[in-house]
């Protein structure tokens, strides 16, 4: 007796469980990564990629060429001895939210900055300006093995497909324009959006 009401239990939790796992698969949200290059005149061309972020995972342990194996690129971080890059990375995820760096020049201006989370990078100079935006979860993952000398790829778009709405990448150049975002969207809906985290 006491076995057949453990055993329905058993099977009743396995099927709450089972349920639960499919909405949640359902209600998960599925991130797109974007790709826009336009370069500017009348002969300019038009660039543009979106692709989910589960695509690209899924692609990357396919891809094997010169410096890049199965997801993981051969940056040779085993020759930093000097620096040791996840402590440097948790210092400064871990410092307080600010500017850090400020170059003012004839030619350039340049701001660091970090705020919730985000390190923040504006380049302004005679010919574009560049924006990056640079989550510490995202940066955890790609330098997650660095004792074997690699950048971890594959591990930085899985980290990717769990951020909300990012801006990732912004050049606005007297040539060419670029941006590279994530967001939910199948295809360019969003943008002309200002990439916000959310």
């Amino acid at each position: 007796m006491a076995r057949a009401i453990l055993t329905g239990i058993l099977l009743f939790a396995a099927t709450v469980m089972s349920v639960s796992a499919q909405q949640a698969d359902q209600s998960a949200v599925q991130r797109w990564l974007h790709i826009r290059v336009v370069e500017s005149g009348p002969e300019g061309e038009s660039v543009r990629v979106n692709l989910p972020l589960e695509l690209v995972a899924s692609m990357m342990p396919l891809i094997e060429s010169e410096g890049f194996d199965h997801g993981r690129i051969h940056a040779h971080m085993d020759e930093m001895h000097d620096v040791d890059l996840p402590k440097l990375i948790a210092a400064l995820r871990k410092a307080q939210d600010g500017e850090y760096i400020t170059v003012d020049g004839p030619r350039e201006k340049v701001r660091v900055s970090k705020k919730n989370d985000i390190m923040f990078i504006h380049v302004v100079g005679d010919s574009e300006k560049v924006d990056v935006q640079i989550r510490f979860d995202v940066v955890d993952a790609l330098f997650s093995n660095t004792e074997n000398g690699e950048m971890n790829l594959l591990a930085a778009v899985e980290a990717l497909e769990r951020t909300g709405n990012t801006e990732i990448v912004r050049v606005d150049g007297d040539d060419e324009t670029v941006r590279i975002w994530i967001d939910a969207e199948n295809g360019e809906s969003s943008s002309e959006s200002e990439g916000e985290s959310d």
